[in-house]
């Protein structure tokens, strides 16, 4: 991984703007939430871009075949602890607690077909930026799922 100062909202955008066809095919509304000012973040552009794609397809993937319009919601903010803290908000089917504990390890999965590698990939690529990954079911439905990094060193 090349590490380089980033915008981390500039790296959600870029990430976004590769998949607005799907989000179009799929009747995907997003709704942005970026916190101005966030400080700088250390880290690779295109493995963070990775992260991002796969929380904001699985996203997308939990709303298939519930009622339209599909609301996904993206936001970063400062973390309580001071890192920057970017979530992939949908409303679909939630989170089972018996997943919720094991998502990101490897092989574990609960599409038909699918390998259980996504989110194994992207604990170990935001690990590798000093940072982790987070999941939450909703109370209202759907899920949470995001990551912390931490600030750039001065």
């Amino acid at each position: 991984a090349e590490h380089v100062p980033l915008d981390v909202n500039e790296v959600v955008l870029d990430a976004l703007h590769l998949v607005r066809n799907d989000f179009f095919h799929r009747g995907m509304n997003v709704q942005l939430e970026l916190a101005g000012n966030l400080p700088a973040i250390d880290g690779d552009r295109i493995l963070l871009q990775q992260v991002l794609l796969n929380f904001v397809m699985n996203g997308c993937d939990a709303m298939e075949g519930l009622p339209l319009p599909h609301l996904l919601r993206v936001r970063s903010c400062v973390s309580t602890d001071g890192g920057v803290c970017v979530e992939v908000i949908d409303h679909g089917h939630g989170i089972a607690p018996s997943i919720l504990s094991v998502m990101f390890e490897p092989f574990e999965t609960t599409k038909p077909g699918g390998m259980g590698m996504g989110l194994a990939v992207c604990r170990n690529i935001i690990e590798l930026h000093r940072g982790h990954v987070f999941a939450r079911a909703l109370p209202e439905g759907g899920a949470c799922v995001g990551f912390e990094l931490p600030v750039r060193a001065s």
